[in-house]
């Protein structure tokens, strides 16, 4: 696929990207943080380094 048509069909809830040599369609979707990575200010605080 040219770049041309990827734009030609690239929906408005989607992007393009050139991507290995390819030009691809890219679906815009909601990205979601796992547990692990959500985190807060006041985690920081009640935490302390190792050693310390």
């Amino acid at each position: 696929m040219t770049r041309e048509e990827a734009y030609a069909r690239c929906p408005s809830d989607s992007y393009v990207e050139f991507y290995g040599g390819r030009w691809l369609v890219v679906p815009i979707a909601a990205v979601e943080q796992p547990q692990f990575f959500a985190c807060s200010p006041d985690a920081a605080r009640h935490t302390s380094a190792p050693g310390s």
